[in-house]
């Protein structure tokens, strides 16, 4: 599991978002699921934006936090 340090803004927008999201399901465990949803849908776009800048962001498979160049 990796720690993302958000500045205030990206931290409201994701508020935000999840807010959206809790809201449109009725049960919990539907919420849970499209938060999960949400969450893989980000982290795919940050490998691939890894993939295609590789100086820009290094991910690792180990206990290591990703950086930024």
């Amino acid at each position: 599991m990796s720690t993302y340090n958000l500045d205030p803004t990206a931290r409201a927008e994701l508020h935000s978002e999840a807010e959206k999201l809790i809201a449109k399901y009725q049960s919990p465990v539907d919420a849970v699921e499209a938060l999960m949803a949400y969450n893989c849908e980000l982290e795919t776009q940050i490998l691939a934006i890894a993939h295609r800048y590789p100086g820009l962001v290094s991910i690792s498979f180990d206990d290591t936090h990703p950086t930024v160049a």
